[in-house]
Parts: structure tokens; C-alpha cells; sequence
């Protein structure tokens, strides 16, 4: 079997996903042919680099901008283009013949589905929503199934015409690397610092300072590719141990005790699948909201909705709370206990 997954570097969690769909699919049907492209990329090979540094530059200096726009595009039905991206369209086809495509991607969703509706095209086509909260360019009556995080991501898509039967709730698929099922004794509280492909969280400072100066506490930033953010740190702060861009996410947060960071899709379900507390400081894209009330109404971890509520104290105090870190750890695998297969082949062989 022939599976193509679109995917796009609009924030790394969308390749994330696609990989660890790749992984769960060459895990248990070796033989499956599963081929991922950055869409974005593929159709326009001299303009990406351009596309994505904007994207980068509007979420992170001026997210109240990107936020009403992706309020106004709700609201729109267009996909722009056309022409260009069927092109693309039957290029794919043509060179990778699938069997399956699956997208992560709203832009994918919109293009793969007028696509599928103007060629008459009969491939089963499969969607993952990386975020909970649904935006109206995931949604098209051409998607044969979609996989979605939590419940209530399933009664939006229903509430907007989607047939139940095929949804099915799994959680956000990220990679094996992130199970932990283990309780390893620890002298020390173990704190993971996480603030996107930038390394920023709000009220950085704050935090580095009343962890770098309480006893029994081991805190880790992975700075990403913050070279002058990674060096400040080792500068000033002589018990963070602070990283640059590393593969060993999944080994850092499986040793902690709490993540503080940004709630992205990826991020919430590779903290769940390591058993790992959360700590949300402001969230500030509309996607990151809509996350950060998924993990208060599971009781996943601490939100703290505006910057200015934050307590140094009352971070430590959480840190050190066992009993309550280890009803959120609970909480956590209960939760991923009641989801369901995220392996797309699995509803190709049963059909």
C-alpha cells in the first residue's frame, strides 16, 4: 500500500504529526510504502523559504494580527491558487500512485478536497487536526475520515455536518519515542523549560531565577536555535542546564516531573503520551487557547491565563506537590487509555 502524507512547516508540529503517523504505520505494516511532503515546499519551491519566515514573523512578534486573521479567513470559503496547485496535484498522483492520503495541514485539506471533487478522484483521503479547537478550513464533505484529539473537537465537525462514524477520537499522534510508562525514584524534582522552535515563553526570566534558586529542583530550556537566548542563560543562571536544538525532546521530558511551555497541539499529546504535568503561561494563538482549556478541563496541568497572575511560589509550591503531580500523571493515562487507533491503515482493513 501506497500512503502520502501533506504536511507543512506552519509551527514543526504539523511535521511532527506526520512523522509519528509514518512511524505508527511502519510499525505494525512494514510493507506499507508511506512517502511525507512538505506541501508548502513542493508547490512552491522558490517562495517557501518567504511563506514560512512570514508565518514565523506574524505568530511570534505580531500574534494579535494573526489571530483576527484567522478569525476573518473562519469566515471565508476560497482556495486560491487553483491552477498552480492542481498541477502539483497530478504530479503527486502520478509519481507516488497512493493508495491513501493523509493531511495534517488545513491548506492540504482545502487543495487535496477540491481537487478530489473536480477530478472525480476516488483515493480515500484522511485528516488529523492538531489542534482541539476547529478552525473551518479543516473541514470538507470530501475527507473520508478524520482523527481528531478530544470529544469535543468531534461535536464541532459534527455540529458542522460531518457524519460521527467517521470521526474517531485518538488523541494527536506523536511518536513512540514519547511513551513512558515508568516511575523512576528521584532525589531531585526534574523541570523541563519548552517555549517553541524560538525558546520564548512569557515571564522567562521570573521562572529561570526561582528555579536557578530553589534547592531540589533540575530545570532544563531547550532553546531550539536561540543561540543568543542559550548563552545568556549559561551566563546567568548557573543551575539551568539550558540546550540548544536537540533530537532528545522525548528523553527530557520523559525524565521531568513538569513541562513549562507553550500548549501547541504536539506538544499537549507528547506531554500526556510521557506522563508529564503541564504548566501554560498566557497563551496567546487562538489554537493555543483552545488547547490550554482542553488541559484545565482534563486536568493536565496548571493554565495561568494571563502573565500577571503568575506566582513564583506558587509554581514551586506545584513543583513540589507529589500527590497533585502524580493525580495529574492519572489523569493523563486515563485519558489516553480511552482513545482510539490513530493508525490510518487500520480503517482501510477494516473497511
Amino acid at each position: 500500500m501506497n500512503v502520502l502524507i501533506l504536511t507543512g512547516r506552519f509551527g514543526m508540529g504539523h511535521v511532527k504529526c506526520a512523522e509519528a503517523i509514518k512511524e505508527e504505520i511502519k510499525t505494525k505494516y512494514q510493507d506499507a510504502n508511506v512517502t511525507v511532503i512538505d506541501f508548502c515546499d513542493y508547490c512552491f519551491p522558490r517562495a517557501s523559504k518567504l511563506i514560512y519566515k512570514g508565518f514565523e514573523l506574524c505568530v511570534f512578534k505580531f500574534y494579535d494580527a494573526y489571530n483576527k486573521l484567522a478569525k476573518f479567513s473562519n469566515h471565508l470559503n476560497c482556495v486560491p491558487f487553483k491552477r498552480v496547485i492542481y498541477n502539483h496535484m497530478e504530479k503527486l498522483m502520478c509519481t507516488y500512485s497512493p493508495d491513501l492520503v493523509v493531511a495534517d495541514l488545513p491548506m492540504c485539506v482545502q487543495y487535496f478536497s477540491s481537487f478530489k471533487k473536480k477530478h472525480h478522484v476516488k483515493i480515500p483521503f484522511y485528516v488529523y487536526i492538531t489542534d482541539i479547537t476547529i478552525h473551518k478550513d479543516w473541514i470538507s464533505k470530501h475527507v473520508d475520515k478524520y482523527f481528531v484529539g478530544d470529544r469535543i473537537c468531534k461535536r464541532e465537525l459534527i455540529d458542522n455536518g460531518i457524519r460521527p462514524e467517521n470521526i474517531h477520537v485518538c488523541g494527536i499522534p506523536v511518536s513512540a519515542s514519547f511513551n513512558n510508562h515508568t516511575e523512576p525514584v528521584k532525589k531531585e524534582a526534574y523541570v523541563l523549560i519548552m517555549g517553541g522552535g524560538l525558546g520564548l515563553i512569557p515571564c522567562q526570566e521570573k521562572i529561570l531565577t526561582a528555579l536557578n534558586n530553589e534547592p531540589g529542583v533540575n530545570a532544563t530550556i531547550i532553546c531550539g536555535k536561540n543561540e543568543e537566548l542559550r548563552n545568556e542563560i549559561i551566563a546567568k543562571y548557573k543551575n539551568i542546564n539550558a540546550i540548544g536544538f536537540t533530537d532528545r525532546v522525548s528523553d527530557y521530558l520523559k525524565e521531568s516531573d513538569v513541562i513549562i511551555t507553550k500548549p501547541g497541539g504536539i506538544t499537549t499529546f507528547e506531554a500526556i503520551k510521557a506522563r508529564t504535568p503541564l504548566y501554560v503561561i498566557e497563551p496567546t494563538l487562538e489554537q493555543e487557547l483552545g488547547n490550554s482549556r482542553f488541559i484545565k478541563r482534563k486536568g493536565l496541568g496548571v493554565v495561568i491565563s494571563n502573565r500577571d497572575d503568575f506566582s513564583a511560589a506558587d509554581l514551586i509550591e506545584f513543583i513540589h506537590n507529589t500527590e497533585r503531580i502524580n493525580k495529574i500523571k492519572e489523569n493523563m493515562r486515563v485519558l489516553s487509555e480511552g482513545f482510539e487507533s490513530s493508525n490510518p491503515i487500520d480503517y482501510i482493513e477494516a473497511a
